[in-house]
């Protein structure tokens, strides 16, 4: 494991490691990537063997139990996924993208550092054994169905992966675990969901939650199965399911256990749900009760809401086909009773992947462009953050400060309780 860099005044500093230097072992036990550097790095006397220039040198330290010696590393190299899942979204995208998207990862270390979602059928005996020893704790699974042969048949596996057998090993033995299901059409719902959240529910409260997440279908499915799309018929009558199933939990368990995530109530056109319906909002970054927070935190923030503004000003927000009924009713009006303030939204239909693609994260930044290039933006345009990766990039290489050049606009993303629109609408206003 390469050293990339080291913070000033730290003890890796004083013990004289260099940027390039190779982790080789720590009290004897090699170390094989950030997870183990992290678990075995906490002793208070370690002997760290490095690789320098094709020599080995050994360092006894003494430290503090939480001193890490200020030392930063390449990337891991990320597990590949071997699943063969008909709704994978890598195996939807068009060609021609960078190759990172074309990469399906599997690696449960990404789900302890990252919250990614694994299914855990890449997992041997020495994996399970190592997540108990290091105390890799919580993961995120994706079970999707416990049927053998549906599960089977939605991972594209040869043979039964003992999933039961690895949950069973890792909660009996304290691990915390979060599951999700990608719900498809006829295929893993109704009872095969009952059953599969009956098995997960059996190991409450390691098992601390069920998130379900409709199945994303884009038009560049050439080659793979066709399978139904969830439609707002389907949303609501798997609501109304997912509901009396989350009551009977609620009654057994004390929560109600199995989630949908925020599609679902969106594409069935039903309020989204109170606080109270999230229990402790395990699975927020999966997109369950993210829309509540959103609409409660914009809720505070409306007291702080100017009744006008000095000078006129004109701006516009960027959403995808998803979220814009909820934006224009909820927030949009909001800002729009400010007098002096015209707030235009621009609805973005997803052309890149598909009409059926509607959330705002898989917009591109060519079909922004398309969607703003005739328009009257004002004097700012704002994105949702989620737009763009941290490399301010858009799925389809786009980049952000490029897209504002083509449309001669400063564009900035917005966080998800708009309050830096808020505060740049008075700055605008004030500097007229």
């Amino acid at each position: 494991m390469k050293i990339t860099a080291i913070d000033e005044y730290s003890t890796g500093q004083d013990i004289g490691l260099l940027p390039g230097d190779k982790i080789w072992k720590i009290n004897g036990r090699r170390i094989r990537d950030i997870l183990d550097f992290r678990f075995f790095i906490t002793d208070e006397e370690i002997a760290l063997e490095i690789e320098r220039d094709k020599e080995r040198v050994i360092f006894d330290i003494e430290k503090e139990t939480d001193d890490a010696l200020g030392l930063s590393f390449e990337p891991i190299k990320v597990r590949m996924c071997g699943n063969d899942c008909p709704f994978c979204f890598v195996d939807q995208n068009p060609a021609g993208m960078r190759k990172t998207l074309y990469f399906r990862d599997e690696d449960f270390r990404l789900s302890f550092l990252a919250g990614h979602f694994v299914t855990l059928t890449n997992l041997s005996n020495r994996d399970l054994e190592r997540i108990v020893e290091q105390r890799l704790s919580p993961l995120y699974v994706s079970v999707h169905a416990i049927d053998l042969e549906i599960r089977t048949f939605l991972l594209g596996l040869k043979k039964d992966d003992r999933l039961l057998e690895k949950l069973k090993y890792l909660t009996e033995n304290g691990i915390e675990l979060h599951t999700q299901i990608v719900v498809s059409p006829d295929i893993n719902d109704g009872k095969v969901l009952e059953e599969t959240v009956a098995a997960l529910a059996s190991f409450y409260p390691k098992i601390g939650s069920v998130a379900t997440v409709p199945l994303g279908l884009t038009k560049h499915r050439e080659g793979l199965l066709k399978m139904k799309p969830v439609t707002t018929e389907y949303a609501k009558d798997y609501l109304i399911h997912a509901d009396e199933l989350a009551q009977k939990y609620k009654k057994e368990l004390g929560i109600f256990f199995i989630y949908p995530s925020d599609e679902f109530y969106i594409r069935a056109q039903e309020p989204i749900p109170g606080r109270e319906r999230y229990d402790t909002f395990e699975q927020f970054e999966n997109g369950v009760g993210m829309l509540r927070t959103l609409l409660d935190d914009f809720s505070e923030l409306k007291s702080k809401f100017p009744d006008h503004l000095d000078q006129p000003v004109h701006i516009s927000f960027v959403t995808g086909m998803m979220m814009h009924e909820i934006l224009e009713r909820e927030i949009v009006n909001a800002f729009r009773a400010i007098k002096n303030l015209r707030l235009d939204l621009v609805v973005v239909k997803n052309d890149f992947y598909g009409e059926t693609i509607r959330t705002t994260g898989l917009l591109t930044g060519q079909d922004i462009y398309k969607n703003c290039a005739d328009r009257d933006l004002g004097t700012r345009l704002y994105l949702p953050k989620n737009c763009v990766n941290d490399d301010r990039k858009f799925l389809d290489d786009w980049t952000l400060d490029g897209l504002s050049e083509k449309l001669q606009i400063p564009i900035e993303l917005a966080s998800n309780d708009f309050s830096i629109i808020l505060e740049e609408i008075k700055q605008m206003s004030a500097n007229k």
